[in-house]
């Protein structure tokens, strides 16, 4: 694996908070399919890692799907993401860069590079570090990733970062009460109320 370049890291996480604004500043959406079927379209090569049982296929419209999952239990197409051959116009993974080490999310994202075609997309969720029980309550999560590092990270991979959402839905009084009531309290203490972070990006052409 190469190397991190913790300077040029340093700068692409600067770009970002001064393109896309604080954590509170980012868009609220309410869930990740929400956001990627506005990405896709019919046709599409699509590659989602860590994909788990495979049901996201069931929100998508007609598309060449393919999946990435070491896990056996499931019919994968392929069991890492170094097997994996092809070229996609959309590679996503929900709530896998947070199981990686910092060196291995680097290398996935390096992988995305060369397997996701020219103006291609790649879509990414994560805990989001300001709403700390997101990361915490897994023990399986390895590494933290604030919307800022992940964001720099694609960057760095080659990637042009073009939207950074929020995620979060829940009823219309939690909503009134964290997004209105609690958000000056909430943002006081820097705590966010959103549960992960979504960021897009496309591979220039």
């Amino acid at each position: 694996m190469a190397e991190i370049n913790w300077s040029g890291l340093y700068e692409a996480r600067r770009s970002i908070v001064s393109r896309f604004g604080e954590i509170w500043d980012l868009p609220v959406d309410r869930r990740y399919s929400d956001v990627l079927l506005r990405g896709v379209k019919p046709g599409m090569r699509v590659l989602e890692i860590g994909a788990g049982d495979r049901t996201l296929i069931n929100k998508l419209p007609a598309v060449d799907y393919k999946s990435c999952d070491p896990d056996p239990g499931a019919p994968h197409d392929f069991a890492d993401v170094d097997e994996v051959s092809g070229e996609f116009d959309l590679i996503c993974g929900f709530e896998v860069i947070e199981h990686l080490t910092l060196a291995q999310a680097q290398h996935l994202l390096e992988r995305c590079q060369s397997l996701v075609a020219p103006g291609g997309l790649v879509m990414l969720t994560t805990p989001n570090i300001y709403y700390p029980p997101a990361f915490l309550r897994d023990v399986t999560h390895r590494t933290p990733f604030a919307y800022d590092e992940l964001g720099a990270l694609l960057t760095l991979a080659g990637f042009q970062v073009s939207h950074i959402y929020r995620l979060y839905h829940d009823s219309l009084i939690k909503q009134f009460l964290r997004r209105i009531v609690l958000y000056p309290v909430f943002r006081g203490i820097g705590i966010d109320f959103a549960r992960q972070v979504m960021v897009v990006a496309h591979k220039v052409p």
